[in-house]
């Protein structure tokens, strides 16, 4: 393994730390793809529509927790895999997902692409 596959493991895991760390990880211009048929479905293009946008389309929650699996590295490419458990307006979630990144050469999640193994109790979770 490579120093820079280590790093963008590093970068990957960090897109779930919810602290200072995660902000530093997130390119200025990241592109963000979100699957479903919901109103948080779409694409987002720039730090502030992840980090605000999107998050405010989320809303209100009770509980979003990520329990990081495995992370694995192809060069500029991460995928990861995840169990996520949420609250939502008296809906309850617990599906396994993952998502794939791509990582820049200065350490910073550029893109990323969210896949779930059942997409309609995401879509419904979202919906209100």
């Amino acid at each position: 393994m490579t120093e820079q596959d280590r790093r963008n493991l590093a970068v990957a895991r960090a897109m779930y730390a919810g602290d200072e760390t995660e902000r530093a990880s997130i390119a200025r211009d990241i592109i963000w793809h979100v699957p479903g048929h919901n109103p948080v479905s779409g694409d987002y293009h720039g730090y502030a529509e992840y980090t605000q946008l999107m998050v405010a389309r989320m809303m209100p929650l009770d509980r979003w927790d990520f329990s990081l699996e495995k992370v694995m590295v192809n060069g500029e490419m991460v995928m990861t895999t995840f169990r996520l458990q949420g609250e939502r307006r008296g809906k309850i979630v617990d599906l396994r997902g993952g998502h794939l990144m791509r990582i820049t050469t200065d350490g910073r999640a550029a893109e990323g692409w969210g896949f779930t193994d059942d997409q309609d109790a995401l879509d419904n979770f979202f919906t209100d």
